[in-house]
């Protein structure tokens, strides 16, 4: 057997949402979203997800929380198997620039990292809620607009260089999620002026294999274990500030 460890910036682990009653001095209010990576492979002339991770992430009072995820794969003469990994979840405080590391989604868990960073700072996994780097993209081509699921979307095609390599890609906008705080591309969507929430990538020379990424908003109001958990760990931030 030989295995292979591979960590990417997408990943999944399923937080326990409860009505459990508790937490009441902070407002609710807030967003949870799940942003699913995907890798995709063709196989018969169709291509098809060879790779699934979703990861869940939370934004509430200038404060967000991301898993931090990763796959492993194991292959054999036979096949390969893959299994999904939760290596941590990232405090973020947007307004300081702090950041706390924990290894599991609990108002009890134990500080396992703390830093500071600035926009330079490479931060591993997990979703990047300050993150503003603009698009490589150098061709942005507007589509027609399109209809998932009842929800109208407008779309483009892209075309861009990374690694000396031309890449082509095609991306969705919802316009009904104008004020929402996650969106891929914070300059792609500023310039259509709805947040840029699909986009899926391949080679321009070989489209056979491709990755997309996508932001499933899950609710606008946040359960009382997730607030517990937010509170637990603001407050940790005053009784462990980052000198």
């Amino acid at each position: 057997m030989k295995p292979h460890r591979i960590f990417t910036s997408l990943a999944f682990a399923i937080a326990i949402f409860s009505n459990c009653k508790g937490v009441r001095n902070i407002s609710s209010s807030g967003e949870a979203i799940e942003n699913i990576g995907t890798f995709w492979e063709t196989k018969n002339n169709r291509q098809i997800p060879s790779v699934v991770i979703p990861e869940k992430a939370w934004f509430h009072d200038s404060i967000g929380i991301t898993q931090m995820c990763g796959f492993n794969t194991f292959e054999t003469d036979t096949g390969k198997t893959i299994t999904l990994k939760t290596y941590g979840y990232r405090f973020v405080d947007l307004k300081r620039k702090w950041v706390y590391e924990y290894p599991v989604f609990s108002d009890t868990a134990q500080i396992k990292r703390k830093y500071r960073y600035t926009d330079t700072t490479i931060l591993v996994g997990g979703w990047k809620f300050d993150y503003r780097k603009p698009s490589p993209s150098d061709s942005v081509v507007m589509l027609s607009d399109t209809t998932i699921n009842d929800i109208t979307f407008k779309q483009c095609k892209t075309s861009y260089v990374f690694n000396d390599v031309r890449w082509q890609g095609m991306g969705l906008f919802r316009c009904d999620r104008k004020k929402t705080n996650f969106q891929m591309d914070a300059a792609l969507s500023n310039e259509v002026g709805c947040p840029l929430v699909f986009f899926k990538s391949s080679l321009m020379t070989d489209p056979r294999s491709s990755f997309s990424t996508e932001i499933k908003f899950i609710s606008n109001n946040l359960p009382d274990s997730v607030i517990r958990v937010f509170a637990a760990w603001k407050k940790n931030e005053s009784t462990y500030p980052i000198q």
